[in-house]
């Protein structure tokens, strides 16, 4: 069951990614530097939250 969750939560991390990417083409189309700054933040911390999920996973570590 904790490896469903485990799941989950890198399914609706991945979603939050794509909603960042929008907010990064929308920043980039109104040209707004602090809009594209704070969106590619947003990316950044979603990619470095997955790389630690699937470290915790492929280590056996169940709880996310």
């Amino acid at each position: 069951m904790k490896k469903h969750k485990s799941i989950i939560t890198i399914v609706l991390t991945l979603l939050s990614g794509r909603t960042a990417i929008n907010r990064i083409r929308e920043a980039r189309e109104d040209g707004d530097p602090w809009e594209l700054l704070d969106a590619a933040l947003n990316v950044a911390v979603l990619v470095t939250g997955i790389i630690v999920i699937v470290r915790r996973l492929r280590r056996g570590e169940t709880e996310v």
